[in-house]
């Protein structure tokens, strides 16, 4: 006997709607979990590059959502931590552990948020179990360093530090030889008009660059600090190699921190090379103090005093005095900082028989800052000026040289990797005097690749 299942249209309607509305939601739940995986890597970004306040507005809307997922409660906690929330942060990381009871991250950020709630008890069982786990190296010092701070020993300050990169890179300078672009001009002294030769005159060229840069510091005690820096920047133009420079510079010196306070006193030195000639040498001293207002902004001031020689060239041998201030603020949630400075002092030569332009005094100004942009990309730009005031008359065109300083630059710095970055420039550089032949603007702009060696 055989038997016949027969379906009424309205139920065949009925059950087409409903695989309709079950293959929907399977869409929208894939395309929210797609989402909610690209917001917690982009909140992982922030954290990396220090921007916890970033991360946190990402993943405090969520937390209804996704609660009890580990990975977005770690990171949920870690944020938290970042913004002064240790009670959430502390909800976040038992949320982890009571679905991953090994997790150590998770463990570890728990007894941060212990410390900072002055639970040293709960604290001290929550390291106690880390400790027991045989932790990566990394997470031992951690553990460490809680331990010290539950000891109540101050840990700040005792780690040694090396940071080193190579910058290349190739661009367009218009105006290699910062000069007029003027062809005559009347001078004074020779009652009539004078031709500038093609060399005397602006030239522009193409070029390709390189930088070698390396810092390194050492504590001394918890408030002590040894400074040492190097920097090496080569530049060989395309057009010729007569304005082909190298600029070596180097420092050592020391810093002392406490609380809100940091002092720094270095030795400086520096080469100046053109077209494979050694062209000034510098040497001298730099001392700044450092105040953080919040730690978000801060003050400082510098002193710097110098000497500047010329190799085969003694008339132009020179004292450099500069003096400033300046004020930095951390902006929109700390993706931003801006900064404004200002500066004076004075150059004056050795010599008594000395060129009258090697003695002036000067005073500028500089606001500039950042923006990040995204975790990967982060936009700087800056404006300044400066306004020298000479001596002495100029001998050619008998006048006293009044010149005021332009620039400004514009760059992004895009990050391939976490070693690799695009660094593309723009920079501008404006001379006006009342002298023909130092009346100048420049413009230079450049692609650069960075590799950080540690």
């Amino acid at each position: 006997m055989g038997y016949r299942i027969t379906f009424k249209p309205r139920l065949v309607g009925l059950f087409s709607a409903v695989l309709v509305f079950l293959g929907a939601a399977n869409i929208a739940l894939a395309q929210s979990t797609e989402t909610n995986q690209a917001i917690l890597t982009e909140a992982r970004e922030w954290l990396d590059k220090g921007q916890g306040k970033t991360a946190y507005q990402l993943l405090s809307p969520l937390e209804t959502q996704m609660a009890g997922q580990p990975q977005f409660d770690y990171l949920l906690g870690l944020s938290a931590l970042a913004v002064n929330e240790p009670s959430q942060a502390a909800f976040a990381f038992e949320r982890c552990l009571a679905f991953e009871p090994r997790n150590g991250l998770c463990r570890l950020g728990m007894a941060r948020a212990h410390l900072e709630l002055a639970e040293q008890d709960s604290a001290r069982a929550e390291l106690d179990l880390v400790s027991q786990s045989s932790p990566p190296e990394p997470v031992q010092k951690a553990v460490a360093d809680y331990m010290a701070r539950l000891a109540g020993e101050e840990v700040v300050n005792r780690d040694s530090r090396l940071a080193s990169y190579i910058r290349m890179g190739v661009g367009y300078d218009s105006n290699i030889n910062t000069a007029t672009s003027l062809g005559s001009m009347y001078v004074p002294i020779f009652g009539g008009e004078m031709t500038l030769r093609r060399d005397g005159r602006r030239r522009d060229s193409g070029f390709a660059q390189g930088r070698f840069h390396i810092n390194y510091s050492h504590p001394f005690g918890n408030r002590w600090r040894l400074l040492a820096e190097g920097n090496i920047h080569a530049v060989g133009n395309f057009e010729t190699k007569r304005y082909n420079r190298v600029v070596s510079d180097a420092s050592i010196g020391l810093m002392y921190r406490h609380d809100k306070h940091q002092f720094s006193g270095k030795v400086i030195g520096q080469n100046y090379q053109l077209d494979s000639h050694s062209y000034r040498n510098l040497g001298g001293f730099l001392g700044q103090y450092v105040y953080s207002l919040t730690d978000r902004s801060q003050i400082s001031v510098f002193g710097q005093a110098s000497r500047l020689s010329y190799p085969g060239r003694r008339l132009l041998n020179a004292n450099r005095y500069v003096g400033g201030a300046s004020l930095s603020q951390a902006l929109a949630n700390d993706r931003a900082v801006v900064f404004v400075s200002a500066y004076g002092g004075n150059e004056k030569p050795v010599h008594s028989h000395a060129p009258s332009d090697t003695n002036y005094g000067f005073g500028g100004m500089r606001v500039g800052g950042m923006y990040m942009v995204t975790p990967r990309a982060q936009v700087e730009a800056g404006v300044g000026f400066e306004r020298r005031r000479f001596k002495h008359r100029d001998l050619l065109f008998q006048r006293h040289r009044r010149e005021t300083f332009y620039d400004a630059y514009l760059g992004l710095n895009y990050a391939i990797n976490r070693k690799l970055s695009l660094r593309p420039r723009y920079q501008y550089t404006r001379s006006n005097s009342n002298i023909p032949l130092r009346d100048y603007q420049r413009h230079m702009i450049s692609v650069n690749l960075q590799y950080d060696l540690f």
